[in-house]
C-alpha cells in the first residue's frame, strides 16, 4: 500500500445495473492505491469493499443522513491515493444530486452497449436474486426467460434517459467526466486510462474477483429468441441479439508489461 501525504482523489462510478459496475470496482480494488467499495447505498445492504468498513453502522443511519454517510467514506480512504464507490441507477437521490454537485469528486459513467444483454441480465438476477458472482463458478443454472421487445424498448429508454440526466447535470456545472463501458474492460489499455484518470500507476497485475455468470450466446437463456429476433427486425436492436458476449476477465497485466 502507498503512503501519501496529499489528499486521495475522490470518485464516484455511475452505473444502471448489470453493466459491469463489480467487475470494475473488484478490478480497481485490485490496485494497491485505490479502495473501491461497491453499492454503499444498495436498498438491501451497505456493501463495502475489503475490511474497510471503519464508516459503516447500518442502513438506517445511511439514509437518516446520506451526506454525512458519504464524508465518512472519503474519510476512511485507508491512505490510498483514490476511494471512491458505485452508485446504481435508481439509488439515493440526495446523495446523487450532492455529488452531482462536488467538483472535487471524479465521476466514471460506466455503461453497456449491448442493450439486450443488459435488460436480460437484469431480468435473470431480479429472478434469481443473484446480483454479484465471486470466486469460482458455482455452476448455478440460469433460467430462461422470454423477452417482451416492449419492455425491452422501454428499459434501454429508462437507462437512456439515466444517463442522459447525469450528463446534462455535469455538463451544467461546466465538468468534465470519464466514460467507459462494459465491453470495454477487457482491453488493458481502457483499464490504464481510467487509472490514469484515477492519478494511480498503472504499474500491477488487477485480479478480478467476480467470474462472468451469463453465456456467451443468448439463445441459451432467451427462450423465444426466434420470435424476438423478427419484432426486432430493422431496429438498432436485431444486431445486439447475436453479438457474443465477453469472456470472464480474471486479471489484467500493465500497459507497460507489453512486450
Amino acid at each position: 500500500m502507498t503512503v501519501t501525504e496529499s489528499p486521495p482523489v475522490r470518485f464516484v462510478i455511475f452505473a444502471a445495473p448489470r453493466t459491469g459496475s463489480n467487475l470494475l470496482c473488484g478490478l480497481l480494488n485490485a490496485h494497491p492505491d485505490v479502495l473501491c467499495h461497491h453499492g454503499v447505498f444498495n436498498p438491501d445492504g451497505i456493501h463495502y469493499a475489503h475490511d474497510e468498513s471503519d464508516f459503516v453502522r447500518d442502513i438506517s443511519d445511511r439514509d437518516a443522513d446520506p451526506l454525512r454517510f458519504v464524508e465518512r467514506i472519503w474519510a476512511a480512504a485507508a491512505r490510498r491515493r483514490a476511494v471512491g464507490f458505485k452508485m446504481n441507477r435508481g439509488e439515493n437521490g440526495v446523495a446523487v444530486d450532492a455529488l452531482l454537485r462536488d467538483l472535487a469528486v471524479r465521476k466514471i459513467l460506466l455503461k453497456r452497449r449491448n442493450r439486450v444483454r443488459a435488460f436480460v441480465s437484469e431480468t435473470i438476477a431480479e429472478m434469481t436474486g443473484l446480483w454479484e458472482s465471486y470466486g469460482a463458478p458455482d455452476g448455478a443454472s440460469i433460467p430462461a426467460i422470454r423477452v417482451d421487445p416492449v419492455e425491452l424498448r422501454r428499459h434501454a429508454a429508462l437507462n437512456a434517459r439515466y444517463y442522459a440526466a447525469l450528463e446534462s447535470a455535469l455538463a451544467a456545472t461546466g465538468q468534465a467526466w470519464l466514460e467507459t463501458e462494459y465491453e470495454s474492460l477487457i482491453n488493458r489499455y481502457e483499464i490504464a486510462r481510467i487509472l490514469s484518470y484515477l492519478d494511480v500507476p498503472d504499474v500491477t497485475v488487477l485480479d478480478a474477483p467476480t467470474f462472468k455468470r451469463g453465456p456467451a450466446d443468448l439463445q441459451e437463456v432467451v427462450a423465444n429468441l426466434v420470435e424476438l429476433e423478427w419484432a426486432l427486425r430493422g431496429s438498432s436492436f436485431f444486431a445486439e441479439l447475436r453479438d457474443r458476449d465477453l469472456p470472464d476477465i480474471r486479471f489484467h497485466r500493465p500497459v507497460s508489461w507489453e512486450t
